[in-house]
């Protein structure tokens, strides 16, 4: 009777360790579960904005405006350092460096 008691403990002890590991295994697993899961639904909510924050094909879109108008403002600078026949900045830089490479007629004489 003595040695059925024991058996009986020990196959209960034996019941909740592996019913204590089953439920640690299975808290692990859907932690890590929920984890994947929250990061998916951050990457969704990134992908398509919010009301507060545009989504992807939002800011990509403004991007490509951005890179439009940087564009537009080196085509203009560019333009203005090569000649054209009168207006761009080069054609300025030129018209000066002739005035001032003229030789200036001295009105005293020279000796």
């Amino acid at each position: 009777m003595y040695n059925y008691t024991i058996m009986q403990i020990n196959m209960t002890l034996e019941l909740i360790v592996l019913l204590a590991a089953a439920a640690s295994g299975l808290g692990y697993f859907l932690t890590r579960l929920f984890k994947l899961f929250r990061t998916w639904f951050h990457f969704i909510t990134d992908w398509y904005g919010t009301e507060d924050a545009p989504g992807v094909i939002e800011r990509l879109a403004e991007g490509n405006k951005r890179f439009d108008y940087i564009e537009g403002e080196l085509k203009t600078i560019k333009e203005e350092l090569f000649n054209n026949h009168g207006s761009s900045l080069r054609d300025a830089i030129d018209r000066i460096e002739e005035a001032v490479a003229k030789p200036k007629r001295s009105s005293s004489p020279k000796n």
